[in-house]
């Protein structure tokens, strides 16, 4: 099991996860809009857990900070472990699109903002998964400051 860890600041995202959908749609519909979400974000990165239990990579914890979700984690074996552990936060998102259509009153808004979370987090900017998947395949080539994952000291 996976700790899931909430910083003190963490409460500032899930607040404007809330606060987006109450300004789009109202106080009743936004609630569950902004569970729907936050649900969303922190699917995606179960998607990393799942990625990385099945490659057997060391995961130390998720959870959410003043910078959004995140997951902790070693680096792969091999740098296509890497890619396909970034992958599948973004592949999560895509898997929610269709069920997201079925969500009354919310729910073509809901498969739009999984459609982008998925699009965006592919692109390669700085924390991203698109930036990881790039420098896994690229390497040095690929200017960052940032490392490929964060890791888990002694899982090496």
């Amino acid at each position: 099991m996976v700790p899931f860890r909430m910083h003190k600041k963490g409460w500032m995202v899930v607040a404007l996860c809330f606060l987006l959908e109450i300004a789009a749609f109202g106080f009743q519909i936004g609630i569950i809009g902004g569970a729907v979400l936050l649900l969303s974000l922190l699917l995606h990165e179960f998607g990393h857990i799942l990625g990385a239990a099945a490659l057997k990579v060391p995961v130390r914890e998720w959870g959410i900070s003043v910078y959004g979700a995140y997951v902790i984690r070693a680096r792969g074996l091999c740098s296509r472990d890497d890619v396909l552990i970034s992958l599948a936060g973004p592949i999560m998102n895509l898997l929610l699109v269709f069920p997201s259509l079925f969500l009354p009153h919310i729910g073509i808004q809901i498969a739009c903002c999984n459609l982008e979370l998925c699009v965006l987090n592919l692109l390669p900017i700085p924390s991203s998964d698109g930036l990881r998947i790039a420098r896994s395949l690229w390497g040095p080539a690929w200017p960052s400051q940032r490392p490929l994952a964060m890791t888990v000291p002694g899982a090496e």
